[in-house]
């Protein structure tokens, strides 16, 4: 009868072993014991319940599609610039090649590559409370990625697939290898090969580059060599260094575009194609931002570090501070053109700048008043992420479906075509199908086609390709607009098919009708299966027919009415058009 008391003492033991355990991890990342600890394990379940959500639910972006499109390609054999045409490095496309072969094409393809780049997720909320920790302390580190991770801007756009969801966790990783000890020429190649990656992914690292080199010139002006204890050979060594590694991967991409004669295509729609003289989305005045903000920001580091007696951490906040907000400033007076994902490097900065000082500030006004036995219990940083929180979901409700959308787009695309059907779309939002139309269909090709610096032969290369399957986007030319309008018929899901509504005159027996797209068609009826009677002299008995550009004639024998000639694959495909 001895084990009742052995058991009762191990079962009071483990409650006793979680808490030595829990206060031991609330140590060690300097938060109080259990409220703040509480406080941030809570809001990290929420984070990755929100991570989660996200993934499953928010509309895909224009970009991501674009992306896979291009992926596709690669997978299949085609050359990027050459047979499609995209604006961005290529680097991330080529690594994601392997593993959508694996995937292969499924309609929801863009969840998987969404799943996909998550891991990049981690290694950006890392490397934030790494680069807290340095600056700060580990607590800084810890609130900083939670809340930047429940930023509603910061999370959905970093839930996207897309190439700067691998650029910005990549320079935050050049970031902390280069604050996390002494200027070393190994942690300048590291650190410069790391930037290399980040130009083979995006040019807009070019800002990036010029941030960082800003930062450290002015942290040693602010510090001081002396202080610092390095010398002008260990600086020029460093530089070297760092900018020997950060071309290998610019310059091998280049080099083997250039070697396989793709480097025309390749020039123009990385360096031509996205300048665009004039054209920008904010107004001139903004330079202001940089002359007045930059400086505030210089003077703010040089008092920072005036004020730090550490001389580590005085050029590790002052680098920092420098670099980011040289970036900020620089982003908004001069690039040309801005859009959310710009911000994805900025974000864990500003948040781990924020962060450090508002507890330091804080920690400081709770010492000396009656009310900080309130803010143990409920900590600051909690109520912020706690704001963001509904914040967030206030913006994308997490019960509506918006990535449905999309999915059901890509689903519909892979049953009603075969893979050497061309469509027409955008910029490759069917995924899965070659794009009649070589060009991409944004802000940089519009402007271009407008001031007469690029052909716009959408029409003619729609007839040319026999192009059956289309999108009828808003956001395009006028004439590609209307000509997709009148020659193709909607069937759901923002998708048109090759057809035209017949109008008689006359008895609604005889139709004379006009073919743009040579195609196979079928003439259908709303309320019978099958239609009959006399095609371009003809017998026509409902098969399908194949039909040359120009007028035909019809003359309907059956008792059909609300007559439409129709792509002969979407009819034996189960498609109608939807607005009959």
């Amino acid at each position: 009868m001895s084990w009742r008391p052995a058991a009762t003492t191990t079962t009071l033991a483990s409650p006793r072993r979680g808490r030595a355990l829990t206060r031991r991890i609330a140590d060690y990342f300097g938060l109080s014991y259990p409220h703040e600890f509480a406080s941030a394990v809570s809001l990290l379940i929420a984070l990755i319940l929100l991570r989660v959500i996200t993934v499953m639910h928010y509309k895909f972006g224009a970009d991501e599609p674009q992306h896979l499109h291009v992926i596709w390609g690669w997978a299949r054999g085609f050359v990027q610039y050459r047979d499609l045409a995209d604006n961005h490095m290529p680097l991330f496309q080529i690594l994601c090649a392997p593993i959508y072969k694996l995937i292969g094409d499924r309609a929801t393809i863009l969840y998987w590559m969404r799943i996909l780049l998550q891991p990049l997720y981690i290694v950006a909320f890392w490397c934030t409370y790494r680069i807290g920790s340095l600056l700060f302390s580990r607590r800084v580190g810890v609130w900083a990625a939670i809340l930047a991770g429940l930023s509603f801007d910061y999370a959905f756009c970093s839930v996207e697939f897309r190439t700067d969801n691998l650029w910005a966790p990549l320079w935050l990783l050049c970031m902390s290898v280069l604050l996390g000890g002494a200027l070393t020429t190994r942690r300048a190649l590291i650190a410069g090969f790391l930037m290399g990656l980040c130009f083979g992914v995006s040019m807009k690292t070019s800002l990036l580059v010029m941030s960082t080199v800003i930062g450290g010139s002015m942290t040693l002006i602010f510090v001081g060599r002396e202080r610092l204890g390095i010398g002008w050979r260990q600086i020029l060594g460093a530089l070297t260094a760092f900018f020997a590694t950060a071309l290998i991967v610019p310059a091998t991409i280049m080099a083997a575009f250039a070697l396989y004669g793709i480097w025309p295509q390749f020039r123009y729609w990385i360096f031509d194609h996205n300048v665009v003289p004039g054209l920008t989305n904010h107004p001139g005045w903004w330079v202001i931002i940089f002359a007045v903000g930059f400086p505030l920001v210089a003077l703010e580091a040089r008092r920072a570090v005036a004020a730090t007696p550490e001389t580590i951490v005085a050029a590790r906040q002052s680098f920092v501070f420098v670099t980011a907000g040289f970036f900020f400033t620089a982003l908004l007076s001069f690039w040309p053109f801005l859009s959310r994902q710009d911000y994805l490097p900025f974000y864990p900065l500003a948040f781990v700048i924020c962060t450090g000082a508002v507890l330091t500030v804080w920690d400081r006004w709770t010492r000396h008043r009656d009310i900080a036995k309130i803010w143990r219990a409920v900590p600051m940083p909690a109520l912020f992420g706690v704001c963001e929180l509904l914040v967030a979901l206030l913006v994308h409700p997490f019960w509506v479906d918006k990535a449905k959308l999309e999915s059901d787009l890509l689903r519909t695309t892979l049953k009603l075509t075969e893979p050497g059907d061309f469509v027409f779309d955008r910029r490759g939002e069917t995924v899965f199908r070659q794009r009649c139309f070589y060009p991409i269909i944004e802000t940089f090709t519009k402007e271009r086609i407008r001031r007469g610096l690029m052909a716009d032969n959408t029409i003619q290369r729609c007839i040319d390709t026999r192009t059956c399957v289309a999108i009828l986007p808003d956001d395009m030319p006028l004439a590609t607009f209307r000509f997709l309008e009148q020659n193709y018929l909607p069937i759901g899901n923002r998708l048109r098919v090759a057809g035209i509504r017949l109008h008689s005159s006359t008895d609604e027996k005889h139709f004379d009708f006009e073919i743009v797209i040579p195609a196979s068609y079928k003439i259908i009826a709303r309320d019978v299966g099958t239609v009959m009677g006399v095609l371009d002299g003809e017998r026509y008995e409902g098969k399908e027919r194949f039909l040359s550009p120009g007028t035909h004639t019809f003359v309907q024998t059956s008792t059909g009415h609300d007559l439409v000639v129709f792509w002969a694959q979407a009819v034996d495909r189960h498609f109608r058009p939807t607005q009959w």
